[in-house]
């Protein structure tokens, strides 16, 4: 039985990637679910996707095995017509239901409309494909924060630990979790649970400049030299390249109802560590930290009014939104995981090796303000993309 996967999420940071790997790495064919107006303007849109990733004749080389569907994960049914529908399920051998809010700031109600009650349509979708026979495999794209505030190293077993939240992006994510396991009786699930995720580990591109991007954008511009966070603050980093091969080997070969965190886990590196190489990037001195129990304390008191005042104003309320995760650090175990996948060579790269290409990255690209060396870079990645999607296509024939 020839592969084919549903993807949601494909226009996302992640969702690019896991496209690019499917396409260059396995023989899958593979359906994007997007959103758009009409038939047409979906093909549009997964166009755009594929000459953005592999250059101008991207779509050319990829359309054979890329069928573009219109949908919309927070809308009834998916937002699928009855044919499109009836494709998706007599076609998809597998599903990867990457789509969802990261915004740290959305309302509740807002949040569990897209993360919640979108990937509850999905769930839905996959249980007929799944009594028609066909379906595989259903992968969850969840995150390793759904352990919330946490204190202590939160494992792939674990869910429901009393753990209290730092905002409606982790909640409900969670609350997807819970659901998600609720269907694991009618369907073959894989949660997959990525941690941080940054850039490429060897070109540093990224098209999402958020979460970690924040702080080290402000400590780049001048802005603020004092990092709110202990030294030895944990920081669980990863690079999307690794998240998407350890997806895809879940996915494909991994075993139905489990869990597999894509962290860094017992490899986490360190504030400290982060603030030195970030020191050496953008050619200044690296950031104070918190010392004392006193500094400790007054930081989440003294930083927010701080940031609504003076030239750190704009980026005040982005800042805030970061500031819980510089109090205390989440620590995740991934012993599932590394049993999967570090048979097959799938290991998080230390961070000294990825994150310096990826501040390297965000410096030339100016944290994403400077689109002509944006474009410049993707025009050179295309090229190492589409020589990978011709030996690819060269395979299959």
């Amino acid at each position: 039985m020839k592969q084919c996967v549903l993807l949601t999420g494909a226009s996302g940071f992640l969702g690019r990637e896991l496209l690019t790997q499917l396409l260059t790495e396995t023989t899958a064919d593979v359906v994007c679910l997007v959103r758009a107006g009409d038939a047409a303007t979906a093909q549009q849109r997964v166009r755009g996707i594929l000459e953005q990733l592999f250059g101008h004749s991207g779509w050319t080389a990829a359309r054979e095995r890329v069928i573009a569907i219109r949908g919309d994960v927070a809308r009834p049914d998916v937002g699928l017509d009855r044919r499109s529908r009836e494709l998706v399920i007599s076609r998809s051998t597998h599903i990867i239901h990457g789509a969802a809010s990261v915004r740290f700031d959305l309302p509740l109600a807002e949040a569990r409309r897209i993360n919640v009650l979108g990937t509850t349509a999905m769930l839905d979708l996959a249980v007929t494909a799944a009594q028609r026979g066909r379906l595989q495999r259903f992968g969850y794209v969840s995150t390793a924060f759904v352990g919330g505030a946490h204190p202590h190293v939160f494992g792939e077993d674990d869910l429901d630990v009393g753990q209290r939240f730092r905002n409606t992006y982790e909640r409900s994510k969670f609350e997807a979790e819970l659901m998600v396991h609720g269907y694991m009786h009618h369907v073959p699930i894989t949660v997959l649970r990525p941690s941080i995720v940054v850039g490429h580990s060897q070109s540093g591109a990224t098209s999402a400049f958020n979460v970690i991007y924040w702080p080290l954008r402000v400590f780049a511009d001048g802005m603020l030299r004092y990092a709110p966070a202990s030294a030895d603050l944990p920081v669980d980093l990863v690079p999307v390249d690794f998240v998407a091969r350890g997806v895809l080997q879940a996915v494909l070969e991994g075993e139905p109802g489990q869990t597999y965190a894509l962290a860094a886990g017992r490899r986490a590196t360190q504030a400290r560590f982060i603030g030195e190489l970030a020191a050496r990037a953008f050619a200044t001195a690296p950031p104070r930290f918190v010392t004392s129990r006193i500094e400790r304390l007054a930081v989440p008191v003294v930083a927010p009014a701080l940031l609504a005042v003076g030239p750190w104003r704009r980026f005040g309320r982005a800042i805030a939104q970061y500031l819980p995760y510089f109090q205390n650090g989440s620590r995740f175990d991934t012993t599932h995981a590394d049993a999967l996948l570090e048979p097959h060579g799938i290991t998080a790269p230390p961070v000294q090796r990825f994150l310096e290409p990826v501040l390297s990255f965000a410096r030339a690209t100016d944290f994403g303000r400077d689109r002509v060396a944006i474009a410049a870079r993707e025009r050179r990645l295309a090229r190492t993309r589409a020589r990978a999607l011709r030996r690819a296509a060269a395979c299959l024939r």
